[in-house]
């Protein structure tokens, strides 16, 4: 990691050439923008953070005014933000490309951001700071990125000022720098126009704002907002519209619930339950059992085979790396419904498994024991 010091000493050198008094003030000013934010902090947990910051108005400009609030439907900053990637500068050159996210990095971070869009005034965006683990063993360490949210003429802006940076300052080290063991380095995403450090990679619908290498302007696939009301939807009746087939039969899941199969076939069935889910009349639980009612004593996949299955699609070339974390993630989300019959110690002895076999990361393992812990 020595490697990693010395460029953070050089950043600092650059950065104060570069900016000046001004850049030292915005450093040493830290700790009066962040009281300035506790009034509108969405989420906080440890050294991860997500709150709303005025917009800092361009010299000469009129106030920004942004798109907001904006309520975004389900997973689209997920997919944006999965699919933004940079290289870091090491001693020999630039490495290779990487995601700047990790995916239980962005488990987590997800729906606060999302809520915070549907908080945020037009004069506000969101400011978050990530602080996650990476790694493993000898070379684990604390890493966390730095970046700006705001919606614009219905473009997604981020904007980073740290990307996966880790602490190598002691407390005391720099007078000017306010670094504690429960804080880290701030740099405002505005204040800065690149980093001699890192580099963004662009992707289809992705460019810099003019004079910018930190700051990203992103297309939105159409669909990417939904109305309030939308949005604040909790849960969709269960009957099925007047006129359907009188031809059905009726089951109860569990909590008492009756369930309305339609008698056709089993393809018809499965093909119209899936449109409920893609369409999000019914959530992926609702799915997953009903779609157990309709195979009848057709056996669902173990959560283990569902792995072997994914990575072998992955081995064959079938599909991309990417494509397994995106369809891992999923995985992890729902489980099986084999869970709903165990206790937590069995359930975690599969995923331990899994973790040792390779199919899944300790971030996942972390991830997954969290959400049964919630749901204990």
């Amino acid at each position: 990691m020595w490697h990693k010091k010395i460029k953070a000493l050089l950043f600092f050198v650059i950065l104060y050439g570069t900016f000046g008094c001004q850049g030292m003030e915005v450093l040493s000013n830290m700790g009066q923008a962040r009281s300035q934010g506790l009034n509108s902090s969405i989420f906080n947990e440890g050294k991860t953070y997500i709150r709303l910051e005025k917009v800092p108005s361009t010299k000469g400009a009129s106030k920004p005014i942004l798109d907001h609030p904006k309520y975004l439907s389900k997973n689209i900053i997920s997919s944006v933000l999965s699919s933004i990637y940079y290289k870091e500068k090491g001693v020999t050159g630039w490495g290779k490309e990487q995601n700047i996210f990790g995916e239980s990095e962005l488990l987590n971070l997800t729906p606060h951001m999302v809520d915070a869009f549907t908080k945020a005034p037009p004069s506000q965006y969101i400011l978050v700071n990530s602080s996650y683990v990476k790694g493993k063993g000898f070379f684990k360490s604390e890493v966390y990125t730095i970046f700006g949210l705001f919606i614009s003429n219905n473009k997604l802006n981020v904007i980073f000022s740290r990307i996966q940076y880790e602490d190598v300052i002691e407390k005391g080290a720099d007078k000017t720098i306010f670094v504690d063991s429960e804080e880290t380095v701030f740099v405002d995403p505005f204040s800065i126009m690149k980093n001699p450090f890192w580099k963004i990679s662009l992707r289809h619908g992705q460019r810099f704002k003019t004079g910018h290498s930190n700051w990203l302007v992103i297309d939105l696939e159409e669909g990417a907002f939904v109305s309030k009301e939308d949005y604040e939807k909790k849960e969709i009746p269960n009957e099925k519209k007047e006129g359907s087939s009188p031809l059905t039969t009726t089951q109860t899941v569990s909590g008492g619930q009756p369930v309305i199969i339609q008698q056709m076939s089993i393809k018809d069935q499965l093909l119209e339950l899936k449109e409920l889910e893609t369409t999000g009349l019914i959530t992926n639980e609702d799915y997953m059992l009903r779609k157990a009612l309709i195979l009848g004593s057709k056996k669902e996949k173990s959560i283990k085979d569902k792995f072997k299955d994914l990575r072998k699609l992955k081995e064959d070339g079938l599909i991309s790396d990417i494509d397994y974390d995106h369809k891992k993630r999923d995985l992890l989300e729902e489980g099986d419904l084999s869970e709903k019959e165990k206790n937590i110690k069995e359930i975690l002895a599969v995923y331990l498994e899994l973790r040792d076999e390779g199919f899944i990361t300790d971030e996942d393992y972390d991830y997954k024991k969290k959400k049964l812990l919630k749901e204990f």
